[in-house]
């Protein structure tokens, strides 16, 4: 700096230099800071303060001496303070500005240098920025190297071990970008399950302008492990994990911090919402920033957090769908559910491979021992055969547990899932049919207060009011009279042979008004008309149709259909009920038409939602699977009938005395 910079700059309080000089020269780094008074920072740490400047190519340099306690006084105007500007000699070539905080007000212990240390190596971001500004410079930023007593920046986040040991146990990698039309994409990979996934996202992000994330995805459990204890990872996870933001390479608080829950992970797993693991330390990661780029978000005047307007309700958005997305990817591929705190566990049979294992070794010990090596060579050939073979055997028996124990589990955690959504939606029936009776007190003294009015005037719009609530109202208490009719027959264990067409009729009925406002034709055909399901629970078919219509919807509108149309049919084949159900919407790809019975497989995004048909849980078809292949029958996609672009096949076994 020349001496008029530092008289500008550094001697002014609340100066305009940021504002006509916004870039640094060299870098051309943004410079942080608006109120022109966070220099005075300083004064906190210590008692005096010595800045020196070395301009390049100039034969001396610059020194300013402030002295905090005896110059700036309480009381005192700050017209009286003056501090000299001191010339030094130095060499042409050397270069750089120094600042000293000399008598400390503190006592810095190891904690407190710790406590320094953690915050430095999070300054900027934790990954090589993934992109450079090519419209301001074309000079490489160096970034910055920090050195405290000595110990480099590097060194430091060697000896906290971020690379070598906690990002090495990184189970899948995210990436996920904004384009500058707000055109937006996910990137998920996992080598240890050869996954490597895109998704495109339908949703676009015209207001925060190219956006970039890049986090490693963490999962503490033994089996994902590798080299490292289950304690030291979920502690190095509390210390540094998290999804940052950085804005012009720097990071903005509080976002990342183990009290800030800005993407609400932490609150949608407790709530079991969520049933993966993605907890905020399950990531270390960061979102990338640039003013130039993303004008539209701002720093608050503390400075801590940015201000939440739509710019950043549409960051976080972008964030969370994409980390939902590909951890969902991830459990989808693994294929099973670990839960670290289980109780009443109980150690695992060893395996017949490891037994087999511990026979081989047992046999090399004895042809060692063996007073005959000969004999006991041609034995061993023999023996290697027969446990070859066992061991050929073993592996495929185990394999087969295997998968089919993760398929329990998985199932076992659907199931308590939906125990807790059956209690939830209880207690809501329950409060709808008690709120109903004063409900509809209230509004007969209202039809009666409308009819007293003797003016026509402003009688007739009241009188339509009333008509649009009461039958809003009406409409509420049917939804609730049908899902408490669905819980009181799913409460017994009964199960009843049911109609096909009364049950597909009362399902259309139900859901007419809904359809109205998507604008979806719906028709209902079943041939023969007395055509009967073996016994089964009535809530477990309405499950399955509500499952259809809401992928159905959501399938319409994603396409942007205009003549939207579903249709319902019933008929016999053999020993088996078939329930088609029928869309106009683009269908299912066919690589997915096998995996879109899986557990947690679903295509759709969280901001997918109207609040009837949900956001995608990817358990929806899994359990409409589930429900036919206890009734001894199946659920595919076919192909659709003519007029149609989607067609689903649910089949049960059917009544034996149907007339």
């Amino acid at each position: 700096m020349q001496d008029d910079v530092i008289r500008s700059s550094w001697m002014r309080i609340s100066t305009a230099a940021k504002i006509d000089q916004p870039r640094s020269p060299l870098f051309n780094r943004v410079r942080a800071g608006r109120k022109g008074i966070g220099r005075f920072s300083v004064q906190r740490l210590g008692k005096k303060l010595q800045l020196e400047s070395r301009p390049r190519g100039l034969p001396f340099g610059f020194r300013v001496a402030f002295n905090w306690d005896e110059e700036f006084r309480a009381g005192r105007d700050l017209n009286e303070v003056f501090s000299k500007i001191h010339r030094f000699d130095k060499e042409a070539d050397d270069c750089g500005t120094t600042l000293r905080i000399m008598d400390l007000r503190d006592a810095w212990s190891d904690s407190a240098l710790a406590k320094v240390w953690r915050s430095v190596l999070l300054l900027q971001p934790p990954f090589p920025i993934s992109r450079l500004s090519t419209k301001i410079s074309q000079r490489v930023d160096p970034g910055f190297a920090v050195t405290i007593n000595g110990i480099t920046r590097d060194q430091k986040r060697s000896e906290y071990s971020i690379e070598s040991e906690f990002l090495s146990q990184a189970f899948a990698t995210i990436t996920a970008t904004i384009d500058e039309d707000g055109n937006a994409a996910a990137n998920v990979s996992a080598p240890k399950l050869m996954l490597n996934d895109i998704q495109k996202m339908d949703q676009h992000y015209l207001i925060t302008g190219p956006v970039s994330l890049t986090a490693s995805y963490f999962i503490y459990h033994s089996n994902t492990l590798s080299g490292m204890k289950m304690a030291t990872a979920a502690e190095l996870g509390r210390s540094f994990g998290g999804i940052r933001v950085y804005r012009d390479g720097f990071r903005v608080l509080p976002y990342g911090e183990s009290t800030d829950d800005w993407l609400e992970l932490d609150r949608d797993v407790s709530r079991r919402e969520l049933l993966v693991p993605a907890n905020n330390r399950n990531f270390f990661g960061h979102v990338e920033l640039h003013t130039v780029e993303n004008p539209l978000f701002e720093e608050t005047s503390s400075r801590e957090g940015l201000l939440e307007n739509e710019a950043f309700l549409e960051l976080k958005s972008f964030v969370r769908n994409a980390v939902e997305w590909a951890v969902k990817r991830v459990a989808h591929s693994r294929n099973r559910k670990q839960d670290a705190g289980q109780r009443n566990f109980v150690a695992e049979p060893r395996k017949p491979s490891e037994f087999l294992r511990t026979l081989r070794e047992n046999q090399d010990r004895t042809l060692r021992e063996s007073p005959d090596p000969r004999a006991a060579q041609r034995d061993l050939v023999v023996a290697e055969h027969m446990l070859a073979q066992a061991e050929a055997i073993a592996a495929e028996y185990e394999n087969q547990v295997d998968k089919e124990r993760a398929a329990s589990l998985e199932y076992e955690e659907m199931l308590r899932l939906l125990a807790s959504l059956g209690l939830s939606i209880t207690v809501f029936s329950h409060e709808v049919k008690g709120a109903r009776d004063a409900m509809r007190a209230r509004l007969d003294l209202l039809e009666d207060a409308i009819a007293g009015v003797r003016d026509d005037c402003p009688k007739a719009p009241l009188e339509r009011q009333f008509l649009e609530m009461k039958r809003a109202a009406d409409r509420m208490f049917d939804i609730g009279g049908y899902i408490g009719k669905l819980m009181s027959t799913t409460e017994s264990r009964e199960l009843h042979s049911l109609s096909v067409l009364g049950a597909l009729r009362r399902f259309a009925e139900q859901f007419s008004e809904y359809m109205k406002r998507q604008g979806v034709s719906f028709k209902v055909e079943v041939d023969p008309a007395t055509l009967r399901t073996i016994p089964m629970h009535s809530s477990e078919l309405d499950a399955v149709l509500l499952n259809f219509l809401t992928n159905s919807i959501k399938s319409m509108r994603k396409a942007r259909v205009s003549d939207r149309g579903v249709r319902l049919d019933g008929h016999r084949d053999g020993r088996h009920v078939v329930i088609g159900f029928e869309d106009r919407g683009p269908g299912v790809p066919l690589a997915d038409r096998e995996r879109i019975f899986d557990a947690f497989f679903t295509t759709t995004m969280a901001a997918e939602d109207d609040g009837v048909t949900g956001p995608g849980t990817g358990l929806g078809l899994k359990i409409v699977a589930d429900i036919a292949a206890s009734y001894g029958g199946s659920v595919r996609v076919v192909e659709a009938t003519e007029g149609y672009g989607c067609r689903f096949e649910f089949r049960v076994l059917a009544f034996l005395e149907e007339s």
